[in-house]
């Protein structure tokens, strides 16, 4: 069973939900106060909440101390989307920070792993997760500078690698640069990227290109990435 390490399980209608968990592991992240909730119902999944940066700016007041209610009960094992955006939503970073900084906390005094958005903020989000020492994050779709790629496997973080590997140049830089022992793959659906509708099963052909760049038989790639994911959310 291939392991999904990023996927947007509330916004898929139901039937289409029940076909992926059959076959997939699914890390199921969160937007939002009521889309956290919404995954918190949710069985046999790996849930996360937290506040996704786009939606910082529109957060009520009292979200941060729900949604660590929410995570002193101990109903869950990841903290995620959260992070932070210099690239799409610049203009509330600073409230961004205010918010990733909780969720850093939480995720260092419950050891909680984090699902983290650092698109145009590479650099910050790294430097905040070293700061507070968190014990185990994933930066999702990474398309950061190379250069970080040694720091982030030395600190013990994981990158995910995306569908949209097939026709991102970018991402294919990463992929073949990167220790594959931090990688994991992810669908981030459901997600319209250039007309390619990311869900879980596109992850077949994450694969396919992974197996190409690695110059690896993808029954070798799958298990390489499966193993990862399973040491990360300690499946």
């Amino acid at each position: 069973m291939l392991i999904d390490s990023h996927v947007h399980c509330h916004e898929f209608p139901p039937e289409e939900l029940e076909e992926y968990r059959r076959e997939w592991r699914l890390v199921c992240v969160s937007d939002d106060l009521n889309s956290s909730m919404a995954t918190l119902r949710l069985e046999g999944v790996v849930k996360c909440v937290g506040v996704h940066p786009w939606q910082v700016e529109r957060a009520d007041p009292t979200t941060l101390s729900q949604i660590a209610n929410v995570v002193n009960r101990g109903d869950v094992t990841c903290l995620g989307e959260v992070g932070l955006d210099r690239k799409f939503t610049p203009h509330s970073y600073d409230k961004q920070l205010e918010y990733f900084r909780r969720f850093l906390q939480l995720a260092r005094e419950f050891g909680l792993a984090l699902n983290v958005h650092a698109a145009g903020a590479w650099l910050e989000v790294v430097e905040e997760l070293r700061r507070v020492d968190v014990d185990k994050a994933l930066i999702h779709w990474y398309t950061g500078p190379l250069s970080l790629l040694e720091e982030l496997r030395d600190l013990g973080f994981y990158i995910s690698i995306n569908p949209a590997v097939v026709i991102q140049k970018k991402h294919q830089e990463v992929a073949k640069s990167v220790d594959r022992r931090i990688v994991v793959v992810e669908s981030d659906g459901p997600y319209l990227y250039r007309e390619m509708r990311l869900t879980p099963a596109a992850i077949h052909k994450t694969i396919e290109k992974l197996a190409e760049l690695w110059e690896m038989p993808q029954v070798e790639v799958a298990e390489v990435v499966r193993r990862n994911a399973v040491r990360l959310w300690k499946l």
